[in-house]
């Protein structure tokens, strides 16, 4: 299907998912936090209402499991208040076909070594990143309606470079690059499959030192057993029953 590029709001441009966005969709909106402050919903209601977008990808969250931990009223008010803000102005404002909330496969425990969670997998958070991102995924649901598609997307990605020295050899995931995603992201607004959630993801089965390394970057491994802090999701792995996968050496590692 065409769609006007134009009329496609997506929250956080200026996160890692946003900056590759703008790579695929570089004439969609992109707000800041100036423009628009999505824990704020009288600016969220101020911008809706000029711009009148028809597509809205929301992207914009706290993210990662330390920095959720340390700040839990900072990741409330972004993750859960926001996430809220977003998708009740996006009904009400009425010019919205279809809202797509990104969530993160760290929603499910990660205890299974072996198996990947599809979309009919049952969540259970282990940290409070997952549990805010889990809230917000079902209060995107609750929205959806004949007049506004919500779609859940679920997936897996980080930055690259890789922003660490050391990187985990036996914490595993089906990842993609942030590329990756966008373009998946792009591939559900022009097609508007008639499903509720979508995992996004790759093809194999990768630990995140092999992704760091296949990112470019020179890392050292390291194990969950040289790990001290929040705990970790082991197994992250995706895998999706009604969507295509994709292959991680589709799309460019190059976030800069």
């Amino acid at each position: 299907m065409e769609i006007d590029e134009s009329r496609i709001l997506i929250t956080g441009g200026s996160g890692r998912l946003g900056k590759a966005c703008k790579k695929i969709m570089p004439t969609a909106m992109y707000p800041t936090r100036k423009d628009m402050d999505i824990k704020d919903n009288d600016s969220v209601r101020r911008y809706f209402e000029e711009k009148k977008p028809e597509y809205v990808l929301h992207l914009a969250a706290k993210t990662g499991i330390p920095p959720c931990e340390e700040d839990k009223k900072d990741a409330w008010a972004s993750n859960v208040v926001g996430t809220r803000n977003v998708v009740e102005t996006s009904r009400d404002v009425g010019s919205v076909k279809l809202f797509i909330y990104l969530d993160t496969a760290c929603i499910f425990p990660g205890d299974d070594g072996e198996g990947a969670y599809d979309e009919d997998s049952l969540p259970n958070p282990k940290h409070f990143y997952g549990l805010t991102k889990l809230i917000g995924e079902e209060i995107a649901k609750s929205y959806n309606s004949s007049d506004m598609q919500v779609i859940i997307v679920r997936t897996n990605f980080t930055c690259m470079p890789w922003e660490y020295p050391k990187a985990f050899s036996d914490r595993f995931s089906t990842y993609l690059f942030a590329q990756g995603v966008a373009k998946g992201l792009l591939d559900l607004v022009k097609e508007r499959p008639k499903l509720s959630v979508v995992h996004i993801c790759g093809n194999r089965k990768i630990s995140m030192y092999e992704y760091a390394k296949a990112g470019g970057s020179d890392v050292e491994p390291m194990t969950m057993d040289d790990y001290h802090g929040a705990p970790l999701t082991r197994n992250m792995c995706l895998r999706s029953k009604c969507w295509k996968m994709y292959r991680l050496e589709d799309s460019d590692w190059d976030d800069s």
